[in-house]
């Protein structure tokens, strides 16, 4: 959640506490709606937390769980409230020492690679170009003076090598101009050029893409070492029906229209005897407007400045974090998108 990320695992007693646990961070939607062992870990325990009981339960169950290994629930909430994930910490850890030995670890340890994973990493684009993004409403009076005008989010992008290399022309010299492949610009434009600063948003489909040029030029060649400058446009929108207050507007579809108009400048370094870039980045900058049901747009819904930046993630892993988009919305569609069959 973008809020607790400010709010909540700052905190210094909250820090202090989580040294006690193995944080790790998923996308409850894709858990909970899925399939394969991962998604039945989490149902078995979730239901045994706050949204448990419920008579007629949505599709959610976001928020912070404390487990043992073995599966054994201790304790969760879903708040933003640093003081209430604090007495949850501490109510977890009282759960923790009462369970018994036997019941904290699985009787059989977990398979490497179990059977039935459809998790997002067994994409990962080993030896490719994994960007780190930041999204961020631009200063404005209305951001300047709300909470929501200091928010942002993070998401990762992910090329293949083979992809990577087609950033470049072949061949690379001084001066020479290159047409960045559509396929590799339209991906951007529609899965990371997207309002998600204040939550969750959908992906545009191809035919919401109406520009998405992208083009390098060669500064200099020199030791194997390529320098680039890119530059471009894209453009994405959709209209249609749609609700966009969250669970409260869930059935208000009404008539919408969102989009992103963006300029793109960045600079770039290609290791030629590596294969890989050692230095990426890149910053899309430009109007968006509209909303969609969990981005929290219902009451800014006017054009207004966003802007997204990319830099390198480097070898850790927080570029090996899953896409957001793919565990939102499903492997199937978006793994050929990305060219990953």
């Amino acid at each position: 959640m973008v809020v607790a990320r400010q709010v909540v695992w700052p905190d210094p007693v909250v820090r202090k506490l989580t040294e006690k646990f193995i944080p790790a961070a998923d996308y409850c939607y894709g858990l909970q709606n899925g399939t394969g062992p991962d998604c039945e870990f989490f149902r078995r325990f979730c239901e045994k937390g706050h949204y448990g009981g419920r008579t007629k339960p949505s599709k959610t169950r976001q928020g912070t769980y404390a487990v043992a290994p073995s599966g054994e629930f201790l304790a969760s909430i879903n708040s933003n409230d640093a003081r209430e994930i604090e007495a949850m910490l501490k109510k977890a850890l009282e759960a923790w020492e009462q369970l018994p030995r036997d019941r904290r670890l699985s009787a059989e340890p977990p398979p490497e690679d179990p059977e039935g994973l459809t998790y997002p990493k067994r994409v990962f684009p080993e030896g490719g170009l994994v960007l780190w993004t930041t999204v961020r409403d631009l200063p404005r009076d209305l951001s300047d003076s709300t909470f929501y005008g200091k928010v942002w989010n993070h998401d990762v992008v992910w090329f293949r090598k083979d992809e990577a290399a087609q950033f470049l022309p072949g061949d690379p010299r001084a001066g020479m101009h290159h047409e960045i492949p559509p396929a590799l610009v339209n991906r951007l434009a529609r899965l990371h050029f997207i309002d998600n600063v204040r939550g969750s948003t959908d992906p545009f489909k191809p035919h919401h893409v109406s520009k998405a040029d992208l083009r390098a030029k060669v500064l200099t060649v020199q030791d194997g070492l390529v320098t680039l400058r890119l530059e471009g446009e894209t453009s994405a929108s959709e209209e249609g029906k749609w609700p966009v207050n969250g669970f409260q507007g869930r059935d208000n579809l009404t008539e919408q229209r969102r989009g992103f108009d963006a300029r793109v400048l960045g600079y770039a370094a290609y290791d030629l005897r590596k294969e890989s870039f050692v230095a990426f980045e890149m910053v899309a900058i430009g109007i968006r407007w509209g909303g969609t049901q969990w981005n929290e747009r219902a009451n800014d819904l006017d054009p207004a400045p966003m802007g997204v930046a990319l830099v390198l993630a480097g070898d850790s892993p927080v570029g090996r974090a899953p896409l957001k988009v793919l565990t939102m919305f499903g492997m199937e569609g978006l793994t050929e998108d990305y060219g990953w069959k």
